[in-house]
C-alpha cells in the first residue's frame, strides 16, 4: 500500500506570529513584495485549462520565457521578464517543490475567468490560481501564503433563501476593476444597503479563512432583515501580482478607493435607498473606515459600523501581536526552539518599528533596512490614529468588539469610547465570546478556535440590522436629566436603567453621574432590577444601623433571602458607605449569576484577592474591561453613573 504523505500545517501560535489583524497571513518581502489576487476571462482557440497547464509545466520547467508569454500586456507592464522566476519561487517556496496535479475546476466572475489548481508540494499541497482575460492571456495569478485544509464551512442555521437573490456585479472600471456580490433581499424595495470592506491581507468577498466565512453569513443574515449587502473581492486577491508590485500601494488603493467605488456603484442599483447607504469595515477596514468616510466628498455614506477596528497606529497594534504570540507560547508549553523563533521575530519587529517610527524617515525616504513589505504602505498611515480622526466627524458610528479576540483586543473598544466621548451618535456594543472571525467560542482562545467551523452569531447580526433600521442620534429633548446630556459616555445606560425605574434621578432634575454610589443604594438598585416587590420580602434580620423604617431596610433584606448579600459580623450593614469596585463585582455576579474567566487576568487582582471569582466572572461575561493600564481597581469606588452602565450590560446578556 502507498504510503500517505502528512503534510506539516501551521501550527496556531506560530501562525498568531505572523498574521494581520484579519487573521490572513501578512507577505513577507525582501526586495520583492507580493500580496495575493486573481484574474481571468474567456479564451481561444485552446481552453483555459490548457493554457494554465501549459503556463504550470513552463515555470515547473523553468522555462520563464515560455511562461511569459502567456501573460497579457497589462501584467507584463507590472512584471518585468526577469522578475518573473523571483515572484513564483516566492510564492511557491511556502510549499517546497511542486509535484503531480491534484484538481483542478473552473471558476468565474464579473472580471476574470479562473482555473483553480491543486497540486501536490514537498511540504504541503498548494491551491494555485490563474486568472484569465477576456482573450484568453494571464492577467494576475494568486498563491496562498500558507496551506490550511479543506474548508468545512457550512451555511448558518438563519439562512433563508427564499428571502433574497444574488447577483453578479463590476466594482469600478479598467485594469484593476473587481468583481463583487450584491445580495438583495426579495420583496418591495428601496431597500438599505451595506457595503462590506475587507481586513489586511489579500481577503476574498466572503472573507474566508479555514470554516468561515463571515462576510456571507452578514449578507445572508442582513437579507432576513430587509437590508441588501455589496461584498466583493480585495484588490489585493483579485490583481494580487500586480498590486505587490506597484511600490507606492498605500491604504487608499488597497482599500478606501475600492470602498468608495462601492458605495457609488449602489447608487445605480434601483431597489437600494440611496438615503441609507453604511460601510461595515471589519478589522483593517474598521481601521480605515474614519478615512474612507473622509474620501466621501459627496457624503453618501449615512453611517459607519467599525467591527474589531484598532483605534490607534496600525504599527502598535502589530508590536502588540507580536508580543502576545511570545506571552502566548510561553503560556502553552511550546518547545523551546518555537519560543525562542518567536522571540527573534518579535526581535525582528521591535527593530522594524523603530524604523517606521524614526521621524528621519518617510514614504519619500524609506531605509534600506525596512524589511516589512511595501515601505510607501506602512509610512503612509505611519501617523494615522482612527480615532482621533472620528472624533472631528459626524457621521454616526457603531462600534462593535468581540471579548476573545487575540489580534484587535477588547481595551481598543474603552479607547474608542474615550476618543469619542464628545460625540452624540456613537453606539457601542462588546460581545463577551467572540473572536476575531467574527464567530463564538465557548473556552479560553489560543488560535486553536479558528480551525472549528462556525457562523456569525444571528444576535450579531440582529444588533447590525437594529442600528442600521434604528435611530443613531439621541436629541436633548430625549435626555431625562439635566446634568447627562447625549454627549456623556454612558447616556443610553442611565436613560435606559432610569427609564426601567431600577434608579432614580433628584428632585432638581439632576441625576448626579459623578456622585459615588452606596452599599444601601446598590442594594435598592439591584433588588429593583430583580423585580423586588415589598410582599416579597420574608427575611426579618435585624441589621444594628438599619432602624424598621430606614430606606433601605427591605431592599437589604430581599437580597439576603436569596443569598445574594449578607452585612458585616458586627450585625451592621454600613448602608452609607461607599461602594467599591470590588464589592460591585460581587454583587452582581452573586445577584446574576455570572461566571467565568477572562482571556487575560487584570494586572491588580492576584488569584488570592477575595472579589478575584466575581471580577473575573464581570470581565469574561464582558461587563467590564477594566482601566486602560490593564488594572480594575478594587478599591475606587463605583459612581452612579458606573452603576448603571454595569447594571445596563448585565441587563443585556
Amino acid at each position: 500500500m502507498k504510503k500517505q504523505k502528512k503534510w506539516k500545517k501551521v501550527g496556531p501560535v506560530v501562525l498568531a506570529a505572523a498574521i494581520g489583524t484579519s487573521g490572513v497571513m501578512m507577505p513577507a518581502a525582501n526586495d520583492l513584495m507580493v500580496q495575493a489576487e486573481e484574474p481571468a476571462n474567456t479564451i481561444a482557440p485552446m481552453n483555459f485549462e490548457q493554457v494554465a497547464s501549459t503556463f504550470m509545466t513552463a515555470v515547473s520547467k523553468e522555462n520563464w520565457e515560455g511562461a511569459y508569454a502567456l501573460l497579457n500586456e497589462t501584467l507584463k507592464k507590472q512584471v518585468p521578464a526577469e522578475m518573473l522566476p523571483n515572484i513564483w519561487q516566492a510564492k511557491t517556496a511556502p510549499f517546497g517543490k511542486l509535484g503531480k496535479q491534484l484538481s483542478i475546476k473552473r471558476k468565474t466572475n464579473s472580471i476574470h475567468t479562473n482555473v483553480v489548481m491543486t497540486y501536490e508540494g514537498e511540504l504541503s499541497p498548494v491551491e494555485i490560481t490563474i486568472n484569465f482575460d477576456k482573450d484568453g492571456y494571464i492577467d494576475d495569478f494568486y498563491l496562498p501564503f500558507y496551506y490550511t485544509p479543506a474548508s468545512q464551512y457550512k451555511e448558518p442555521s438563519y439562512e433563508k433563501k427564499e428571502n433574497y437573490v444574488e447577483k453578479d456585479v463590476k466594482i469600478g472600471e479598467g485594469d484593476f476593476a473587481l468583481p463583487g456580490t450584491l445580495t438583495l433581499p426579495k420583496g418591495e424595495g428601496p431597500f438599505p444597503a451595506v457595503v462590506l470592506v475587507h481586513g489586511s491581507g489579500p481577503n476574498d468577498q466572503d472573507e474566508a479563512l479555514y470554516s468561515t466565512k463571515p462576510f456571507r453569513d452578514i449578507a445572508v443574515g442582513l437579507a432576513n432583515e430587509g437590508i441588501a449587502v455589496l461584498r466583493y473581492e480585495k484588490v489585493t486577491r483579485e490583481h494580487h501580482i500586480k498590486t505587490a508590485m506597484n511600490q507606492k500601494l498605500s491604504i487608499e488603493g488597497e482599500t478606501i478607493n475600492d470602498a468608495i467605488k462601492a458605495i457609488e456603484r449602489l447608487n445605480t442599483v434601483p431597489e437600494v435607498n440611496q438615503d441609507e447607504l453604511y460601510v461595515l469595515g471589519h478589522s483593517q477596514g474598521g481601521y480605515a473606515l474614519p478615512r474612507i468616510l473622509q474620501a466621501d466628498k459627496s457624503r453618501q455614506i449615512a453611517g459607519g459600523i467599525v467591527v474589531a477596528g484598532p483605534s490607534g497606529k496600525f504599527q502598535d497594534l502589530m508590536l502588540w501581536q507580536q508580543q502576545q504570540a511570545v506571552e502566548r507560547a510561553q503560556k502553552q508549553g511550546l518547545p523551546a526552539e518555537q519560543v525562542e523563533a518567536l522571540k527573534a521575530n518579535l526581535a525582528f519587529w521591535e527593530q522594524q518599528i523603530a524604523l517606521i517610527n524614526n521621524p528621519s524617515y518617510s514614504k519619500e525616504n524609506i531605509p534600506k533596512e525596512f524589511q516589512i513589505g511595501n515601505g510607501y504602505w506602512w509610512y503612509e498611515l505611519r501617523d494615522y490614529v482612527p480615532a482621533q480622526l472620528a472624533a472631528s466627524q459626524d457621521v454616526p458610528l457603531f462600534i462593535m468588539q468581540g471579548e476573545k479576540d487575540l489580534q484587535v483586543p477588547p481595551s481598543q473598544l474603552k479607547n474608542w469610547e474615550e476618543a469619542l466621548s464628545e460625540r452624540e451618535n456613537v453606539t457601542y456594543k462588546l460581545y463577551p465570546n467572540l473572536i476575531h472571525l467574527l464567530v463564538d467560542y465557548e473556552g479560553e482562545p489560543n488560535f486553536s478556535e479558528y480551525a472549528i467551523p462556525a457562523n456569525v452569531p444571528e444576535g450579531f447580526i440582529g444588533d447590525l440590522a437594529n442600528w442600521i433600521k434604528g435611530e443613531k442620534t439621541p436629541s436633548l429633548e430625549d435626555a431625562m436629566f439635566s446634568d447627562v446630556s447625549p454627549s456623556y459616555w454612558a447616556f443610553r445606560e442611565i436613560q435606559q436603567i432610569a427609564s426601567q425605574g431600577y434608579v432614580n434621578g433628584y428632585p432638581d432634575g439632576t441625576f448626579q453621574p459623578n456622585k459615588q454610589v452606596t452599599r444601601g443604594q446598590a442594594a435598592k438598585i439591584v433588588a429593583n432590577a430583580l423585580g423586588f416587590k415589598e410582599d416579597k420580602v420574608t427575611d426579618e434580620t435585624v441589621f444594628t444601623d438599619l432602624p424598621a423604617k430606614h430606606e433601605f431596610l427591605l431592599y437589604v433584606r430581599f437580597l439576603k433571602q436569596q443569598g445574594i448579600l449578607s452585612g458585616y459580623e458586627d450585625g451592621t450593614f454600613k448602608p452609607n458607605e461607599p461602594l467599591t469596585r470590588a464589592q460591585m463585582a460581587k454583587l452582581l455576579s452573586t445577584a446574576f449569576k455570572l461566571k467565568g474567566h477572562p482571556t487575560k487576568p487584570f494586572k491588580d487582582i492576584k488569584a488570592g484577592h477575595w472579589a478575584a471569582e466575581y471580577i473575573d466572572a464581570l470581565a469574561a461575561n464582558g461587563i467590564t474591561t477594566g482601566k486602560p493600564d490593564g488594572t480594575f481597581a478594587p478599591n475606587e469606588h463605583v459612581t452612579r453613573a458606573q452603576a448603571a452602565a454595569f447594571l445596563y450590560r448585565v441587563l443585556q446578556k
